[in-house]
């Protein structure tokens, strides 16, 4: 079974992420996914900021064969960036054995005005031709954005925030599994739409790496860091 780090919501926190690829390299774990959200908080106003942010914590996990998506805190210029360094997931299917990992980065609108912000349309249109490609295969989808009206998409006040558009595409083709961030509220938290299994894999400062097994069976399972 193949083995694969989840890291989501960096947010700046290198001495987090560091303790992360340690962990990973004591557990001979050679793969990795980013979620998004490389900078600080307030730091990612900044787009060059960003952009040096996102090639230095590419650098640091240049020992795994890496896979990243950027978050709503990202700008879209980051993407160059990953397919300098061809790691780019985003709007991509990539064959993992018998398994498709779909990405899709950035979030539904924010009241932040944040970089990276899609409308549900945009969402709906960039997952399901991806989905429709991957026929029956085993489908994970690696996203920022979780679905809406879950629990993992539920802020500190109780509001709903996610995608309207993910939680469509997963009621209409029922992915395996479904990995998200971005509702630090709900980092940990896990739900099910139909026989998809969501996680939320929460920020790398809560210490708590998502470890996707592929196999011949999906799973997803949390160790504290």
């Amino acid at each position: 079974m193949r083995k694969i780090l989840c890291v989501a919501d960096i947010h700046g926190d290198i001495q987090g992420l560091l303790r992360m690829r340690e962990f990973a390299a004591s557990s001979n774990i050679g793969d990795a996914i980013i979620l998004g959200d490389f900078s600080g908080h307030g730091a990612f106003k900044d787009r060059k900021q960003n952009e040096k942010d996102v090639k230095h914590i590419l650098s640091i996990m240049s020992n795994f064969n890496l896979l990243a998506i950027p978050g709503n805190c990202d700008w879209k210029s980051v993407l160059k960036i990953f397919d300098k360094h061809e790691v780019n997931l985003h709007r991509k299917a990539i064959a993992v054995d018998d398994t498709v990992l779909i990405g899709l980065g950035g979030s539904n609108t924010t009241p932040f005005d944040t970089p990276l912000e899609l409308t549900e349309d945009e969402i709906y249109k960039g997952l399901k031709p991806l989905l429709k490609k991957a026929g029956d295969k085993k489908v994970v989808l690696a996203l920022h954005c979780p679905p809406k009206d879950t629990a993992c998409d539920m802020t500190g006040s109780g509001l709903h925030v996610g995608s309207s558009a993910v939680r469509q595409i997963v009621e209409e083709f029922q992915p395996s599994l479904v990995l998200c961030s971005h509702v630090h509220e709900s980092a940990g938290k896990e739900d099910r739409i139909g026989k998809s299994r969501i996680v939320n894999i929460g920020p790398v400062s809560n210490e708590r790496a998502g470890i996707l097994g592929i196999g011949e069976r999906i799973h997803l399972k949390f160790e504290e860091i």
